[in-house]
């Protein structure tokens, strides 16, 4: 049996909105992979702000326009992957949880993007018994919130190929890796370390990326990631044979993806 490694893919990225994906021509993208700023989460009150937003509904109608825009750059039957977390906050002293993966859904879907079964991310813990709340005493405590939705969404009908097609059969997955990736609910991947030097950052483990990728592209694809930050999705694409485009509105991590790029041996 004759292994074929498959060459490294190009990265590219480019400093901008995701709002606009700046450089993106239309329908020139496969899938795109993303976690993007988090509505009602603290951590990126700054950026919403940035973009004129305050607020649940504000916040999900400047998502609600990148969600446009990777409508626009898909190929026909492109896939649209959404790593997205709700948030617990406390507002005008009430507190609540946000619904950001409902929000996100029914946001995507009134683009026409048709959403597919999604993946159920239940992150490990090193505190399984954590809750919020009254301690053992009824009826005052909270669920843990401990899953994130992975929202999956197309656009038309599914992508078609020739009978065979060496880029399908060169990018095949094992019988394993199908029966663990198609489940529906994920408890085998730890989160990551947030936060890179004082730098905005929402990272996702490698391994989302990586399974995305492999299960909803071919070699030869292009990916993209409006929302790069630190570049997962950029690099498991190259290390998977498909070509990347990342779109960073912080200067501050695209001068760092420019330099890894550089360094890397790819287009930055």
């Amino acid at each position: 049996m004759v292994t074929v490694r498959t060459p490294p893919g190009r990265v590219r990225v480019a400093l901008g909105d995701a709002r606009d994906l700046p450089g993106v021509p239309s329908e020139s993208v496969a899938l795109v992979v993303t976690s993007p700023p988090y509505p009602m989460l603290p951590q990126w009150d700054e950026l919403f702000r940035r973009w004129g937003a305050t607020g649940f509904e504000a916040m999900h109608a400047r998502l609600a326009e990148a969600w446009a825009a990777c409508r626009r750059v898909l190929v026909p039957g492109g896939i649209l992957a959404v790593n997205i977390g709700d948030a617990l906050r406390t507002l005008e002293g009430e507190f609540r949880l946000w619904p950001n993966h409902v929000r996100v859904a029914l946001d995507c879907e009134a683009l026409g993007l048709r959403p597919l079964p999604y993946i159920l991310w239940k992150k490990p813990t090193n505190r399984p018994n954590a809750f919020l709340g009254s301690g053992f005493d009824p009826p005052n405590a909270y669920v843990t919130l401990d899953c994130e939705f992975i929202l999956l969404f197309r656009k038309g009908s599914p992508r078609r190929f020739p009978p065979k097609d060496p880029r399908r059969v060169e990018s095949r997955y094992s019988r394993s890796e199908r029966d663990t990736w198609f489940s529906q609910v994920w408890t085998d991947i730890r989160g990551v370390r947030q936060g890179l030097d004082g730098a905005r950052t929402g990272a996702f483990p490698p391994a989302i990326p990586e399974r995305l990728i492999r299960m909803f592209s071919v070699v030869g694809d292009t990916v993209l990631d409006p929302f790069a930050g630190t570049g997962t999705t950029l690099w498991e694409a190259s290390r998977f044979g498909r070509d990347s485009v990342g779109v960073e509105i912080d200067p501050v991590l695209y001068e760092r993806l420019v330099d890894r790029a550089r360094r890397s041996g790819v287009e930055p």
